[in-house]
C-alpha cells in the first residue's frame, strides 16, 4: 500500500509573534471588563474573551491547524457541551 505523506509547513516567526500580542491584548480586556461593575455581563464577556484565547492557543501554539477535521471536531464537542451546559446554568441562576 502506498502511504501519502502529509507534510506541514511551519508557521513563520511573525504568527507567533501577532499571535502573542493578540493574546496579551485579550488578556488586557479581560482585565478591563472585569474591573467593571457590569455584573452578569462582565462575566460572560470574560469567559467569551478566555475562549478567544484558549483557541488562539489551540490553533497556533498546539498546531491544531495542521490536523485534520476528526481532531478538531475531537476538541470542539466536549468545549461546546461545556458551554452548552454552563450556559443553562448561568439561565437557572438568572431566572430564578
Amino acid at each position: 500500500m502506498d502511504h501519502a505523506r502529509t507534510v506541514h509547513t511551519t508557521s513563520g516567526f511573525r504568527a507567533y509573534i501577532v499571535t502573542w500580542i493578540a493574546l496579551v491584548i485579550l488578556a488586557a480586556a479581560s482585565i478591563f471588563v472585569t474591573s467593571l461593575d457590569t455584573g452578569v455581563s462582565g462575566i460572560v464577556i470574560a469567559l467569551i474573551i478566555a475562549s478567544v484565547k484558549a483557541a488562539l492557543i489551540l490553533y497556533f501554539f498546539m498546531h491544531l491547524r495542521y490536523e485534520n477535521w476528526f481532531f478538531k471536531l475531537a476538541f470542539l464537542l466536549p468545549i461546546a457541551a461545556f458551554a452548552f451546559f454552563i450556559g443553562f446554568t448561568f439561565l437557572d441562576i438568572l431566572l430564578r
